[in-house]
Protein backbone atom coordinates (compact mmCIF):
# COMPACT_ATOMS: atom_id res chain seq x y z
CA UNK A 1 0.00 0.00 0.00
CA UNK A 2 2.51 2.67 0.90
CA UNK A 3 4.81 1.90 -2.10
CA UNK A 4 1.99 1.60 -4.51
CA UNK A 5 1.57 5.85 -2.67
CA UNK A 6 5.11 6.21 -3.57
CA UNK A 7 5.06 5.54 -7.09
CA UNK A 8 1.80 7.71 -7.19
CA UNK A 9 3.45 10.80 -5.88
CA UNK A 10 6.99 10.33 -6.95
CA UNK A 11 8.83 10.30 -2.63
CA UNK A 12 10.62 7.37 -1.08
CA UNK A 13 8.39 4.90 0.22
CA UNK A 14 9.84 5.42 3.74
CA UNK A 15 9.04 9.23 3.32
CA UNK A 16 5.13 8.37 2.79
CA UNK A 17 4.89 5.60 5.42
CA UNK A 18 5.88 8.17 7.94
CA UNK A 19 4.06 11.18 7.01
CA UNK A 20 0.80 9.00 6.20
CA UNK A 21 0.91 7.57 9.76
CA UNK A 22 1.69 11.03 11.04
CA UNK A 23 -1.78 11.80 9.95
CA UNK A 24 -3.27 8.53 11.21
CA UNK A 25 -2.32 9.70 14.65
CA UNK A 26 -5.07 12.57 14.50
CA UNK A 27 -8.18 10.15 14.87
CA UNK A 28 -6.47 7.95 17.17
CA UNK A 29 -5.30 10.96 19.29
CA UNK A 30 -9.14 12.19 19.17
CA UNK A 31 -9.96 8.67 20.21
CA UNK A 32 -7.77 8.64 23.03
CA UNK A 33 -8.42 11.82 24.48
CA UNK A 34 -12.23 11.70 24.75
CA UNK A 35 -13.21 8.11 23.80
CA UNK A 36 -10.65 6.64 26.94
CA UNK A 37 -10.49 10.14 28.66
CA UNK A 38 -9.06 8.93 32.52
CA UNK A 39 -12.48 9.86 34.03
CA UNK A 40 -13.89 6.79 32.80
CA UNK A 41 -11.32 4.66 31.50
CA UNK A 42 -8.41 2.44 33.47
CA UNK A 43 -5.04 3.68 33.92
CA UNK A 44 -3.94 0.04 32.13
CA UNK A 45 -6.29 0.47 29.46
CA UNK A 46 -4.75 4.03 28.67
CA UNK A 47 -1.55 2.33 28.54
CA UNK A 48 -2.01 -0.73 26.92
CA UNK A 49 -3.79 1.22 23.94
CA UNK A 50 -0.92 3.98 23.50
CA UNK A 51 1.50 1.29 23.53
CA UNK A 52 0.09 -0.78 21.21
CA UNK A 53 -0.65 1.69 18.14
CA UNK A 54 3.21 3.18 19.08
CA UNK A 55 4.48 -0.83 18.63
CA UNK A 56 2.50 -0.74 15.28
CA UNK A 57 3.70 2.32 14.32
CA UNK A 58 7.36 0.79 14.83
CA UNK A 59 7.10 -1.89 13.25
CA UNK A 60 5.44 -0.79 9.80
CA UNK A 61 8.63 1.92 9.56
CA UNK A 62 11.18 -0.30 10.83
CA UNK A 63 10.35 -3.84 10.84
CA UNK A 64 13.20 -5.88 12.20
CA UNK A 65 15.14 -3.18 13.35
CA UNK A 66 12.81 -2.73 16.63
CA UNK A 67 14.37 -5.16 18.26
CA UNK A 68 17.23 -3.31 18.43
CA UNK A 69 15.68 -0.26 20.42
CA UNK A 70 13.65 -3.33 22.18
CA UNK A 71 17.27 -4.41 23.64
CA UNK A 72 18.83 -0.90 24.06
CA UNK A 73 15.37 -0.03 26.29
CA UNK A 74 15.26 -3.20 27.87
CA UNK A 75 18.65 -2.70 29.38
CA UNK A 76 17.91 0.64 30.09
CA UNK A 77 14.71 -0.75 32.54
CA UNK A 78 16.90 -3.16 33.95
CA UNK A 79 19.30 -0.72 35.44
CA UNK A 80 16.52 1.19 36.36
CA UNK A 81 15.16 -1.44 38.58
CA UNK A 82 18.21 -2.86 39.56
CA UNK A 83 20.89 -0.30 39.96
CA UNK A 84 21.24 2.34 42.90
CA UNK A 85 19.68 5.24 42.52
CA UNK A 86 22.90 7.50 43.27
CA UNK A 87 24.47 5.99 40.12
CA UNK A 88 22.26 4.54 37.78
CA UNK A 89 22.11 8.19 35.75
CA UNK A 90 25.44 7.74 35.05
CA UNK A 91 25.61 4.04 33.40
CA UNK A 92 22.50 5.03 31.57
CA UNK A 93 24.13 7.66 30.16
CA UNK A 94 27.12 5.56 29.02
CA UNK A 95 24.82 2.67 27.37
CA UNK A 96 22.40 4.94 25.80
CA UNK A 97 24.82 7.33 24.27
CA UNK A 98 27.52 4.58 23.30
CA UNK A 99 24.11 2.32 21.86
CA UNK A 100 23.42 5.40 19.52
CA UNK A 101 26.93 5.98 18.80
CA UNK A 102 27.10 2.26 17.37
CA UNK A 103 23.80 3.13 15.64
CA UNK A 104 25.39 6.56 14.24
CA UNK A 105 28.50 4.58 12.85
CA UNK A 106 26.10 1.60 11.41
CA UNK A 107 24.28 4.10 9.41
CA UNK A 108 27.22 5.86 8.03
CA UNK A 109 28.63 2.60 7.21
CA UNK A 110 25.04 1.25 5.11
CA UNK A 111 23.52 4.79 4.43
CA UNK A 112 26.39 7.28 3.24
CA UNK A 113 25.57 9.96 3.56
CA UNK A 114 22.04 9.70 2.68
CA UNK A 115 18.89 10.62 4.66
CA UNK A 116 17.02 7.79 4.89
CA UNK A 117 14.23 6.91 7.28
CA UNK A 118 15.24 4.19 9.80
CA UNK A 119 15.61 3.05 13.68
CA UNK A 120 18.40 6.03 14.31
CA UNK A 121 15.84 8.73 14.54
CA UNK A 122 13.02 7.59 17.07
CA UNK A 123 16.45 6.48 18.56
CA UNK A 124 17.69 9.69 19.54
CA UNK A 125 14.52 10.80 20.92
CA UNK A 126 14.88 7.62 22.93
CA UNK A 127 17.93 8.36 24.35
CA UNK A 128 16.45 11.23 25.70
CA UNK A 129 13.88 10.10 27.44
CA UNK A 130 15.67 6.86 29.10
CA UNK A 131 17.89 9.52 29.98
CA UNK A 132 15.74 11.95 31.44
CA UNK A 133 13.88 9.16 33.09
CA UNK A 134 17.16 7.90 35.50
CA UNK A 135 18.13 11.67 36.22
CA UNK A 136 14.91 12.40 37.56
CA UNK A 137 15.21 9.00 39.40
CA UNK A 138 18.92 9.82 40.56
CA UNK A 139 17.29 13.00 42.11
CA UNK A 140 14.23 11.48 43.67
CA UNK A 141 16.22 8.76 45.98
CA UNK A 142 19.93 9.45 44.82
CA UNK A 143 20.41 13.35 46.21
CA UNK A 144 19.49 15.27 49.24
CA UNK A 145 16.09 17.68 48.26
CA UNK A 146 18.67 20.79 49.52
CA UNK A 147 21.29 20.48 46.59
CA UNK A 148 18.54 20.24 44.06
CA UNK A 149 17.59 23.28 42.02
CA UNK A 150 13.56 24.50 40.93
CA UNK A 151 13.26 22.30 38.33
CA UNK A 152 15.13 19.10 39.52
CA UNK A 153 12.71 19.33 42.39
CA UNK A 154 9.30 19.53 40.30
CA UNK A 155 10.71 16.46 37.71
CA UNK A 156 12.48 14.03 40.36
CA UNK A 157 10.64 10.77 40.80
CA UNK A 158 10.58 8.43 44.18
CA UNK A 159 9.67 5.65 42.76
CA UNK A 160 10.67 3.92 39.57
CA UNK A 161 8.42 3.29 37.05
CA UNK A 162 6.93 0.25 36.44
CA UNK A 163 8.02 -1.75 33.43
CA UNK A 164 4.38 -0.62 31.64
CA UNK A 165 4.69 2.97 32.40
CA UNK A 166 8.15 3.02 31.15
CA UNK A 167 7.47 1.26 27.51
CA UNK A 168 4.37 3.28 26.86
CA UNK A 169 6.35 6.60 28.51
CA UNK A 170 9.07 5.28 25.44
CA UNK A 171 7.00 3.94 22.63
CA UNK A 172 3.72 5.69 22.88
CA UNK A 173 2.17 6.04 19.53
CA UNK A 174 1.53 10.25 19.55
CA UNK A 175 5.53 10.44 20.25
CA UNK A 176 7.49 7.89 19.52
CA UNK A 177 8.00 8.71 15.46
CA UNK A 178 8.65 12.66 15.72
CA UNK A 179 8.79 13.56 19.41
CA UNK A 180 8.98 15.09 21.08
CA UNK A 181 11.16 13.95 24.31
CA UNK A 182 9.43 15.31 28.18
CA UNK A 183 9.53 14.05 31.29
CA UNK A 184 8.54 10.91 32.79
CA UNK A 185 6.89 12.83 35.50
CA UNK A 186 4.58 15.04 32.55
CA UNK A 187 4.06 11.75 31.23
CA UNK A 188 2.93 9.90 33.94
CA UNK A 189 0.11 13.15 35.13
CA UNK A 190 -0.85 13.40 31.31
CA UNK A 191 -1.95 9.43 31.48
CA UNK A 192 -3.94 9.76 34.62
CA UNK A 193 -5.41 13.37 33.62
CA UNK A 194 -3.79 15.47 36.75
CA UNK A 195 -1.79 17.57 34.37
CA UNK A 196 -5.40 18.89 33.18
CA UNK A 197 -6.73 19.73 36.52
CA UNK A 198 -6.34 23.25 38.56
CA UNK A 199 -7.75 24.81 41.14
CA UNK A 200 -8.43 28.23 39.59
CA UNK A 201 -10.57 27.06 36.87
CA UNK A 202 -13.30 24.61 36.54
CA UNK A 203 -12.85 21.88 33.39
CA UNK A 204 -10.40 21.30 30.97
CA UNK A 205 -9.05 23.30 28.92
CA UNK A 206 -9.43 23.58 25.66
CA UNK A 207 -6.41 22.79 22.71
CA UNK A 208 -8.61 23.50 19.64
CA UNK A 209 -6.50 26.71 18.85
CA UNK A 210 -3.37 25.41 19.53
CA UNK A 211 -4.49 22.04 17.20
CA UNK A 212 -5.61 23.80 14.96
CA UNK A 213 -2.84 26.57 14.29
CA UNK A 214 0.03 23.78 14.93
CA UNK A 215 -1.33 21.42 11.95
CA UNK A 216 -1.86 24.92 9.95
CA UNK A 217 2.03 25.73 10.24
CA UNK A 218 2.57 22.34 9.79
CA UNK A 219 1.07 21.76 6.14
CA UNK A 220 1.58 25.09 4.57
CA UNK A 221 5.68 24.08 5.78
CA UNK A 222 4.85 21.31 4.04
CA UNK A 223 3.12 22.63 1.20
CA UNK A 224 6.19 25.52 0.55
CA UNK A 225 9.09 22.48 1.07
CA UNK A 226 7.50 20.57 -1.90
CA UNK A 227 7.02 24.05 -3.77
CA UNK A 228 10.11 25.70 -2.84
CA UNK A 229 12.06 22.11 -3.09
CA UNK A 230 11.48 21.91 -7.32
CA UNK A 231 13.91 24.95 -7.62
CA UNK A 232 16.46 24.52 -5.04
CA UNK A 233 19.05 21.47 -4.84
CA UNK A 234 20.99 20.37 -2.94
CA UNK A 235 24.17 21.02 -4.97
CA UNK A 236 23.17 25.00 -5.43
CA UNK A 237 24.94 26.30 -2.60
CA UNK A 238 28.28 24.70 -3.52
CA UNK A 239 28.22 25.44 -7.69
CA UNK A 240 31.29 27.42 -8.54
CA UNK A 241 29.10 29.61 -10.87
CA UNK A 242 27.15 31.79 -8.57
CA UNK A 243 28.14 35.31 -6.98
CA UNK A 244 28.83 36.15 -3.93
CA UNK A 245 25.41 37.71 -3.51
CA UNK A 246 23.56 35.79 -5.93
CA UNK A 247 25.27 32.77 -3.48
CA UNK A 248 24.42 34.24 -0.60
CA UNK A 249 20.20 34.69 -1.86
CA UNK A 250 20.62 31.05 -2.57
CA UNK A 251 21.55 29.92 0.72
CA UNK A 252 19.05 32.28 2.66
CA UNK A 253 16.12 30.08 0.58
CA UNK A 254 18.02 27.21 0.85
CA UNK A 255 18.10 27.07 4.83
CA UNK A 256 14.63 27.78 4.73
CA UNK A 257 13.92 25.06 2.77
CA UNK A 258 16.11 23.03 4.83
CA UNK A 259 13.91 24.26 7.91
CA UNK A 260 10.40 23.79 6.29
CA UNK A 261 10.54 20.09 6.98
CA UNK A 262 11.18 20.13 10.39
CA UNK A 263 8.74 22.88 10.31
CA UNK A 264 6.22 20.23 8.94
CA UNK A 265 7.45 17.34 10.74
CA UNK A 266 7.71 18.87 14.79
CA UNK A 267 4.76 21.23 14.38
CA UNK A 268 2.42 18.26 13.43
CA UNK A 269 3.66 17.03 16.69
CA UNK A 270 2.83 19.07 18.77
CA UNK A 271 -0.17 19.30 17.19
CA UNK A 272 -0.86 15.25 17.78
CA UNK A 273 0.18 15.57 21.41
CA UNK A 274 -1.94 18.64 22.18
CA UNK A 275 -5.37 16.54 20.72
CA UNK A 276 -3.91 13.62 23.03
CA UNK A 277 -4.15 16.38 25.99
CA UNK A 278 -0.68 16.75 26.57
CA UNK A 279 1.01 19.80 26.52
CA UNK A 280 -1.34 21.97 29.10
CA UNK A 281 1.09 23.94 31.02
CA UNK A 282 -1.46 26.53 32.67
CA UNK A 283 -3.01 29.84 32.09
CA UNK A 284 -1.75 32.87 31.05
CA UNK A 285 -2.94 36.47 32.54
CA UNK A 286 -5.63 36.79 30.10
CA UNK A 287 -6.82 33.14 31.52
CA UNK A 288 -6.48 31.43 28.08
CA UNK A 289 -5.07 27.87 28.14
CA UNK A 290 -1.26 27.62 27.25
CA UNK A 291 -0.34 24.33 25.34
CA UNK A 292 3.64 24.95 25.30
CA UNK A 293 5.08 22.08 27.59
CA UNK A 294 6.05 20.55 24.57
CA UNK A 295 7.17 23.11 21.99
CA UNK A 296 9.45 22.30 19.77
CA UNK A 297 10.04 24.86 17.85
CA UNK A 298 9.35 28.66 17.43
CA UNK A 299 9.25 30.06 14.28
CA UNK A 300 9.55 33.64 14.62
CA UNK A 301 12.33 33.25 16.98
CA UNK A 302 14.08 30.97 14.54
CA UNK A 303 12.86 32.94 11.23
CA UNK A 304 13.18 36.62 12.59
CA UNK A 305 15.88 36.70 15.46
CA UNK A 306 16.85 39.58 16.90
CA UNK A 307 20.18 37.81 17.79
CA UNK A 308 22.15 34.74 16.91
CA UNK A 309 21.45 33.16 20.34
CA UNK A 310 17.86 33.83 20.19
CA UNK A 311 18.24 31.31 17.06
CA UNK A 312 19.89 28.41 19.32
CA UNK A 313 16.56 29.09 22.05
CA UNK A 314 13.84 28.76 19.25
CA UNK A 315 14.84 26.21 17.86
CA UNK A 316 14.43 22.53 18.90
CA UNK A 317 13.72 23.66 22.25
CA UNK A 318 12.64 19.82 23.72
CA UNK A 319 16.63 19.16 23.37
CA UNK A 320 17.36 22.00 24.37
CA UNK A 321 15.85 21.35 27.71
CA UNK A 322 17.18 17.75 28.07
CA UNK A 323 20.57 19.16 27.38
CA UNK A 324 20.13 21.95 30.15
CA UNK A 325 18.75 18.68 32.40
CA UNK A 326 21.23 16.19 32.11
CA UNK A 327 24.34 18.12 31.35
CA UNK A 328 24.56 21.93 31.76
CA UNK A 329 23.29 22.26 35.24
CA UNK A 330 25.47 19.07 36.26
CA UNK A 331 28.39 18.94 35.12
CA UNK A 332 30.94 21.01 37.55
CA UNK A 333 33.49 23.06 35.00
CA UNK A 334 32.96 24.38 31.70
CA UNK A 335 28.95 23.62 31.13
CA UNK A 336 28.95 25.21 27.80
CA UNK A 337 31.41 23.71 26.29
CA UNK A 338 30.65 20.03 27.87
CA UNK A 339 26.66 20.97 26.76
CA UNK A 340 28.31 21.70 23.10
CA UNK A 341 29.86 18.78 23.03
CA UNK A 342 27.13 16.28 24.14
CA UNK A 343 24.80 17.94 21.29
CA UNK A 344 27.32 17.52 18.52
CA UNK A 345 27.52 13.12 19.74
CA UNK A 346 24.46 13.53 20.31
CA UNK A 347 23.63 14.42 16.32
CA UNK A 348 26.08 12.12 15.47
CA UNK A 349 29.48 11.97 13.53
CA UNK A 350 29.44 13.46 9.97
CA UNK A 351 32.11 16.10 10.19
CA UNK A 352 29.73 18.84 8.45
CA UNK A 353 27.81 18.90 12.36
CA UNK A 354 30.72 19.53 14.01
CA UNK A 355 31.91 22.54 11.98
CA UNK A 356 28.37 23.73 12.11
CA UNK A 357 28.49 23.43 15.88
CA UNK A 358 31.95 25.36 16.05
CA UNK A 359 31.06 28.30 13.87
CA UNK A 360 27.63 29.33 15.54
CA UNK A 361 29.09 28.33 18.98
CA UNK A 362 31.84 31.50 17.92
CA UNK A 363 29.27 33.31 16.25
CA UNK A 364 26.98 33.55 19.08
CA UNK A 365 29.63 34.32 21.36
CA UNK A 366 31.04 37.36 19.45
CA UNK A 367 27.21 38.49 18.90
CA UNK A 368 26.79 38.69 22.69
CA UNK A 369 30.07 40.86 23.10
CA UNK A 370 28.91 43.21 19.95
CA UNK A 371 25.91 43.06 21.84
CA UNK A 372 26.81 44.71 24.79
CA UNK A 373 29.08 47.19 23.20
CA UNK A 374 26.99 48.49 20.84
CA UNK A 375 23.00 48.21 21.93
CA UNK A 376 23.04 50.84 24.48
CA UNK A 377 24.10 54.08 21.97
CA UNK A 378 20.89 52.86 19.87
CA UNK A 379 18.06 52.63 22.76
CA UNK A 380 17.91 57.03 23.24
CA UNK A 381 15.87 56.87 19.74
CA UNK A 382 13.30 54.93 18.30
CA UNK A 383 14.94 54.49 14.40
CA UNK A 384 18.04 54.08 15.83
CA UNK A 385 16.42 51.17 17.56
CA UNK A 386 14.69 50.10 15.35
CA UNK A 387 17.52 50.11 12.55
CA UNK A 388 19.40 48.45 14.76
CA UNK A 389 16.92 45.69 15.51
CA UNK A 390 16.79 45.31 11.50
CA UNK A 391 20.52 44.62 11.15
CA UNK A 392 20.49 42.61 13.73
CA UNK A 393 18.05 40.37 12.15
CA UNK A 394 19.55 40.32 8.51
CA UNK A 395 23.27 39.66 10.14
CA UNK A 396 21.74 37.02 12.64
CA UNK A 397 20.04 34.90 9.45
CA UNK A 398 23.15 35.29 7.21
CA UNK A 399 25.27 34.10 9.97
CA UNK A 400 23.31 30.79 10.40
CA UNK A 401 22.25 30.23 7.04
CA UNK A 402 26.54 29.91 6.74
CA UNK A 403 26.76 28.16 9.56
CA UNK A 404 23.83 25.32 8.66
CA UNK A 405 25.33 24.29 5.45
CA UNK A 406 27.72 21.83 6.39
CA UNK A 407 25.25 19.81 8.36
CA UNK A 408 23.38 19.19 5.27
CA UNK A 409 26.31 18.59 3.03
CA UNK A 410 27.81 16.52 5.79
CA UNK A 411 30.91 15.97 4.84
CA UNK A 412 33.87 18.29 5.53
CA UNK A 413 34.81 18.89 1.41
CA UNK A 414 32.49 20.36 0.66
CA UNK A 415 31.61 22.45 3.27
CA UNK A 416 35.03 24.01 3.38
CA UNK A 417 34.71 24.51 -0.54
CA UNK A 418 31.20 26.51 0.31
CA UNK A 419 33.06 28.48 2.38
CA UNK A 420 35.37 29.10 0.14
CA UNK A 421 33.34 30.95 -1.98
CA UNK A 422 33.32 34.05 0.41
CA UNK A 423 36.89 33.67 0.87
CA UNK A 424 36.74 32.57 4.41
CA UNK A 425 35.58 35.90 5.49
CA UNK A 426 32.72 35.10 7.75
CA UNK A 427 34.98 32.72 9.52
CA UNK A 428 38.24 35.50 9.59
CA UNK A 429 36.41 37.64 11.08
CA UNK A 430 34.38 35.98 13.51
CA UNK A 431 37.34 34.89 14.98
CA UNK A 432 39.75 38.36 15.31
CA UNK A 433 35.95 39.55 16.92
CA UNK A 434 36.05 36.55 19.43
CA UNK A 435 39.75 37.17 20.34
CA UNK A 436 40.25 41.21 20.14
CA UNK A 437 36.49 42.55 21.99
CA UNK A 438 36.44 42.52 25.55
CA UNK A 439 34.55 40.09 27.83
CA UNK A 440 32.61 40.78 30.57
CA UNK A 441 29.01 41.45 31.44
CA UNK A 442 27.25 44.31 31.20
CA UNK A 443 25.67 46.45 33.88
CA UNK A 444 22.14 44.65 33.59
CA UNK A 445 23.59 41.34 33.17
CA UNK A 446 26.04 42.50 36.94
CA UNK A 447 22.31 43.83 38.23
CA UNK A 448 20.47 40.93 37.53
CA UNK A 449 23.68 38.98 38.88
CA UNK A 450 23.32 40.61 41.94
CA UNK A 451 19.31 40.28 42.44
CA UNK A 452 19.60 37.04 41.98
CA UNK A 453 22.39 36.08 44.93
CA UNK A 454 20.11 38.58 47.35
CA UNK A 455 17.12 35.97 46.50
CA UNK A 456 17.17 32.51 48.70
CA UNK A 457 17.61 29.86 47.09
Amino acid sequence: MFQTIADTVGLPVDQIRYVILLFLSYPLAYVFRYALHPSHTSLITRHIFSLSFGLLYGFLCFGSQMIVLFAIIGVCCAMLQYLPATVVQRYTMVWAMGSMSAAHIYRMMTDYGGWTLDFTGPLMIIVQKVTLVAFALHDGKGRSDSSLNQDQREQKIDVCPSPLEYFTYIFNFHSFLAGPSFSIKDFLAFMDGSNLKTKEHVGEPSAAFAIVSKLGYSLLSMIAYLYLGMYFTKDMPIDPQYSIPSRLYIILIYGYIFRLKYYFVWYMAESINNLCGLGFSGYDEKGQPKWDLVTIVAMRGVELPPNPRSVSISWNITSGKWLRRVCYERVPFSPTMATMFLSAWWHGFYPGYYLTFIFLSVVVEVARKLRRLIRPHFLHSPPLKWSYDVITIVLSRCAYELGIIPIDQLWTRPSILFWSYFYFIPQVTIVVLMLLLPSGKSSQADKEKEETKSKPH
